[in-house]
């Protein structure tokens, strides 16, 4: 019988056992993410980092992409922290102050745990329960209502409390009697509170030789971070290259380079050491919240960032961006709550990041280099362009006032260099497209040089022809150009200096505004010159009256569905500016008049297609777009949100009337349009009984400029490019017009 009793309880006793294991077993499997934010790593830093042993093998293996930060305020480490834990735009005022522990001294007299209970009312047991506090949470959240945008100070502390799941917070980027405690930003929840975690001094050493006399205590920063299984989110700020940056301007070159390889070699014996014990439950994401001074200066803003999940080397991407190597600062918000297995809370614009096993780091280095060569000459190349157009269409409007009524082979040898001049202009849009193709890094001066070359070229090849023929000819080649670009991917608009910039932020994938103007001018006027030729010829097109509009309402079709195709243009604006476009030049080039009725039928297209865009993105498998979150937000009834983002693009719109460039282009040509429309003779009036369909197909043009600007929060990009189809062509054939006819009709 006790033998029985004794086999019984060595069952039990192994049971337990057993059990208890597996419990501890299931404790150290606990999913974890461990985010280093190296403050002030630029990639010409990652490149240098990379070469030192033994951290090359580890950077070879892992996920690597561009961080694109686009902050309300200026690209500081501590809008980039706000940015990333909100997973929204807020703001960082210096008035907000850093985080301390709550026993930390504010003053002789206060301590930040004693200022947290006199600003929110906090109670000492809450206060208990808490390493570390904000105490400029409050002036934080004040500061960013009200605004264009929408902020969640603190969304991913207070999520992952929500869900049970403990944050923690080390180092410290302190610079001798100034506090810097930004990573604090990124793990607080809303109330400014961090539950665990070291900001102190202990995160560094006093270092004679280093920066400001301290380096960061990586041995103590790597014990915490072995040791502290519990937290499901460990943020660690490793400020040695920012205080290097900070005090390079003040050092001896020779100084500085030896102490930049020294703070490398640090890191990098660091993360050799914590990826060596990475355990498969944990993912270790390297980050640059924004770059040093000397990166700004050489305008490469684009930050690092590496991931180690177990998944291999590749680039990292996301339905952000839909770009390969690319993603954005708001897609570290839900990367970090999917490997947490959290649900990722609703109304976020980023989206998880997972790697694509196409491209290595080199590859990564030599696109990076690339959008940043763009980004750093698209203002001088832009510019110049947009000057040249202003003013050759107010130079050739006034050789057309002036030199009406007047001959002579000087003013003719003149006249013809302003009309080629205005040929290249329309030429333009396609060569800065197809300029992509080259893959060159040179002075914005020799792309310049080239376009011009380029755009004469073509225009003298031209210069014979008829005013429909030149216009066909352009048209179809930019429209053609696009659309094939676009449903390959739209690679070329991407790196374009007239497409959109992954720097800035604004738009990573689709149509831009720029080349949306571009589209619906070109397109409108492709189908104007298709009729107007056929007019000409009509007894050769025997037969072709039925096939034309076909034809042409196609080609219009073909557009606004690229244009609103969710895996294409994604481009609502554009497809509704084109819509009333379309609408208008059909409607002028078959007679229709647009009364009473015409204006409800269009209204009724514009409702129709609004809504058609929200159900087709609500019932959409692909990741919402800004109609998709906008649909959502509406079926949740959140109206303030929707008036916020009403309040934004109209903000954005204003704003860029009154300091874009593109506003003089937009003023210059309706003062263009105006002179050929009402001044004297009345030109166009003139135009339109040789080229009836042409002006015709004006009218299309300037609807789908006004529909563009009243759409679009960079409206009046939208207007200038499309309103160039428009203006170039008709400034074109003034400059040609015999004017004594003109005046004596």
């Amino acid at each position: 019988m006790k033998t029985k009793f004794v086999w019984l309880f060595l069952v039990i006793l192994i049971l337990f056992a057993h059990t208890n294991c597996g419990n501890s077993l299931a404790a150290n499997e606990k999913r974890q993410v461990v985010v280093l934010f190296v403050d002030g790593l630029s990639f010409s830093d990652l490149e240098k980092l990379k070469r030192l042993p033994p951290v090359d093998k580890w950077i070879g293996e892992a996920a690597a992409g561009a961080l694109s930060m686009r902050t309300p305020g200026p690209r500081t480490a501590a809008n980039g922290y706000l940015l990333m834990g909100s997973g929204a735009q807020a703001l960082y005022t210096e008035r907000s102050g850093t985080a301390y522990h709550p026993q930390e001294a504010l003053s002789p007299k206060e301590t930040a745990g004693e200022r947290m209970q006199e600003l929110g009312g906090y109670q000492a047991q809450d206060l208990a329960r808490s390493a570390i506090v904000f105490p400029g949470i409050f002036r934080l959240h004040e500061d960013n209502r009200d605004k264009p945008y929408s902020s969640r100070l603190g969304l991913l502390g207070t999520t992952l409390a929500a869900h049970k799941i403990r944050v923690a917070s080390y180092g410290n980027g302190d610079v001798e009697e100034a506090r810097q405690r930004h990573a604090v930003l990124f793990a607080m929840d809303q109330e400014g509170r961090v539950p665990a975690g070291d900001v102190s001094g202990k995160s560094t050493l006093f270092a004679q030789g280093y920066p400001f006399g301290v380096k960061t205590n990586y041995s103590y920063l790597r014990e915490q971070i072995r040791a502290d299984r519990i937290s499901g989110l460990i943020a660690v700020q490793l400020s040695d290259l920012s205080r290097l940056y900070q005090f390079g301007p003040d050092m001896e070159p020779g100084q500085f380079a030896r102490q930049y390889q020294r703070v490398l070699h640090d890191l990098s014996q660091f993360l050799d050491e914590l990826l060596s014990a990475r355990g498969e439950n944990q993912l270790v994401l390297l980050v640059s919240p924004a770059v040093n001074p000397v990166a700004v200066k050489e305008k490469a803003l684009l930050s690092p960032l590496l991931s180690w999940s177990g998944e291999g080397a590749g680039l990292l991407t996301s339905a952000t961006t839909r770009q390969a190597g690319l993603v954005s600062g708001l897609d570290v918000l839900p990367t970090v709550l999917s490997w947490l297995d959290v649900p990722v809370p609703k109304g976020l614009a980023g989206h998880v990041m997972h790697s694509t096993e196409r491209g290595t780091l080199p590859l990564l280095s030599h696109q990076v280099e690339n959008i940043h060569h763009t980004y750093a000459t698209r203002s001088s190349v832009l510019y110049t362009y947009v000057m040249l157009q202003i003013v050759t269409l107010a130079f050739a409007a006034l050789l057309w006032l002036w030199g009406r009524r007047r001959e002579g082979a000087g003013l003719s040898r003149i006249r013809r260099g302003v009309r080629l001049a205005l040929l290249a202009l329309l030429w333009f849009p396609f060569l800065l497209l197809a300029e992509s193709l080259l893959d060159w890094q040179v002075h914005g001066s020799v792309v310049l040089g080239a376009l011009i070359m380029a755009a004469l070229a073509a225009a003298f090849w031209q210069e014979n022809h008829s005013l429909a023929r030149v216009t066909l000819t352009a048209s179809a080649v930019t429209v053609a150009a696009l659309l094939l670009d676009g449903w390959s991917g739209a690679t070329l608009m991407r790196q374009s200096f007239l497409g959109y910039d992954p720097v800035i932020g604004a738009r990573f994938y689709g149509l831009g505004n720029e080349y949306e103007g571009v589209m619906i001018g070109g397109t409108i006027m492709l189908v104007a010159s298709l009729y107007q030729l056929y007019r000409e010829r009509s007894r050769a097109l025997f037969g072709a009256s039925l096939l034309l509009p076909a034809a042409s309402a196609a080609m219009c079709g073909i557009v606004l569905y690229y244009m609103v195709a969710p895996d294409l243009g994604t481009d609502a604006g554009g497809f509704l500016a084109g819509l009333v476009g379309f609408f208008v030049a059909f409607s002028r080039l078959h007679g229709w008049r647009i009364g009473k009725k015409g204006l409800l039928l269009l209204a009724g297209g514009l409702m129709l297609g609004v809504i058609g865009l929200m159900a087709a993105s609500l019932v959409s498998d692909q990741p919402p777009t800004h109609v998709g979150r906008v649909a959502q937000q509406i079926m949740a009834g959140e109206w303030a949100e929707i008036g916020q983002m009403v309040e934004r693009k109209l903000a954005m719109n204003l704003r860029l009337i009154r300091v874009s460039i593109w506003s003089k282009v937009f003023a210059v040509s309706l003062i263009v349009l105006g002179l050929l429309a009402l001044k004297n003779d009345r030109f166009l009036r003139h135009l339109a009984q040789d080229t009836p369909y042409l002006v015709k197909g004006f009218a299309g043009v300037i609807a789908g400029a006004l529909a563009g600007l009243a759409l679009n929060d960079s409206g009046i990009v939208t207007a200038a490019t499309c309103i160039s189809f428009l203006v170039v062509p008709a400034l074109y054939a003034a400059l040609e017009e015999p004017t004594q006819e003109r005046c004596s009709t």
